[in-house]
């Protein structure tokens, strides 16, 4: 497993920050593969652009943006919704994020610049479902795009550690639309599928305290999140049945329950996970150690995808841990803004195991990064991923030949 960076990346300036591998930040290409942003205006958007300047393979394309933002300054409309963050949740729960200088002079561009733009075939989309048809308007116009968006989620969905052939099976069938899931379902199903590799899952119970800026620029009446719990059952979020359906179409379970909830939390989802297993759990260490041995793109050459962690799941055996503002890999005081365990927000920390409680066989608790692991660099470790195969059609040939006899395998075991 990689536990360090690779070879030569150190000396040529390449260091782990907030996402994975980075480099000195910078707007121009300098030999990088251009990625535009759909929805590039909204919360995730903005911190991708912000991580696409320090990126070693992608520099930032197009920013596309709503109607009302088009050929706007990027800086103005940036200060405007950081402003108004601020303003509604209050600089002791809300962080502002600081407009990077190297993005001064860029303005929003539109989906017809994007499609007439021919050096930009690449793109991550953040867009709210009611304007997931500009995914639609992209490929076909053939461009392959990497969406966070709720939009036709159930498309082709993945996570690459959980269902790392979904994407060479998919790409030698021509698709150009990528799916990450819910920020809690991506680091949900990492932990889920490292149990479900050693003792084989049955009953799963997720119960979520998810952060504000899963929400992105959308505002909570301050009164319901701040020093509050809000849960979000029966409001206009369906993250519950988006959590549900996704953690069953990625990780097989016998039943499964969701319950989620808003804290006033800037950033860092904290869920508490409770199994039934199949085969018998001899101590506690048996399960650090399933999560610990799980990493299924370690054969993967050092350095191929700049936001893969060298190991997905951070584990953390002290008392008391993980909590969300400590162990997400953001700044923290006198911290460093990326512990390496965590890899700039890209690893998933998770701790607090008990065994035998109730009906329950393991008890868990784990810290995802939402903007990072769990919104912009599941999107970016898809477009790396692809960049990969794209250069080696042998591999990637090999690689879909393996998903196809698996699912024909699959299909002919039965129920």
């Amino acid at each position: 497993l990689r536990t360090s960076l690779p070879v030569g990346m150190e000396s040529a300036g390449v260091s782990v920050g907030e996402g994975g591998m980075v480099g000195e930040p910078r707007l121009e290409a300098g030999g990088r593969t251009p990625l535009a942003i759909i929805g590039g205006t909204g919360y995730v958007g903005r911190l991708l652009a912000r991580r696409l300047l320090t990126h070693p393979t992608f520099c930032l394309g197009p920013i596309v943006g709503s109607r009302r933002s088009e050929g706007l300054l990027y800086e103005e409309v940036w200060e405007q919704k950081e402003d108004a963050l601020v303003a509604n949740y209050g600089d002791q729960l809300w962080a502002r994020q600081p407009f990077p200088k190297a993005l001064r002079g860029v303005r929003v561009s539109s989906i017809d610049e994007l499609v007439a733009d021919s050096g930009c075939r690449l793109a991550v989309s953040c867009v709210a479902p009611d304007v997931g048809y500009v995914e639609d308007i992209l490929t076909s116009n053939g461009f392959s795009v990497f969406s966070i968006s709720p939009y036709k989620r159930a498309h082709n969905l993945m996570v690459l550690e959980v269902n790392p052939l979904q994407m060479p099976l998919s790409m030698s069938h021509g698709a150009r639309l990528f799916k990450s899931p819910n920020c809690v379902s991506v680091g949900t199903t990492l932990a889920l599928q490292a149990l479900h590799s050693a003792f084989g899952l049955t009953d799963v119970s997720v119960c979520t305290l998810q952060s504000l800026s899963g929400r992105g620029d959308a505002l909570y009446p301050p009164e319901l999140v701040q020093g509050n719990v809000y849960p979000i059952w029966g409001t206009k979020e369906n993250t519950e049945t988006y959590i549900a359906n996704e953690i069953s179409a990625l990780v097989p379970t016998t039943s499964l329950s969701v319950r989620a909830h808003r804290v006033g939390v800037h950033v860092g989802h904290f869920i508490d996970v409770r199994v039934r297993v199949r085969e018998p759990v001899r101590d506690v260490e048996a399960v650090y150690a399933a999560f610990e041995g799980f990493a299924p793109l370690s054969h993967l050459p050092e350095g191929a995808l700049p936001s893969l962690p060298p190991k997905p799941l951070h584990t953390m055996r002290e008392v008391g841990a993980p909590r969300p503002a400590s162990h997400c890999g953001m700044p923290n005081g006198a911290r460093p803004a990326a512990a390496r365990g965590e890899w700039g927000g890209m690893a998933v920390s998770v701790g607090n195991v008990k065994l035998s409680d109730g009906s329950w066989h393991i008890c868990f608790s784990l810290v995802v990064n939402n903007m990072v692991r769990g919104a912009y660099g599941a999107a970016l470790l898809m477009a790396e991923y692809h960049q990969h195969l794209s250069a080696r059609p042998a591999e990637l040939a090999a690689l879909a030949a393996r998903a196809e006899e698996q699912a024909a395998t699959a299909a002919g075991a039965g129920p």
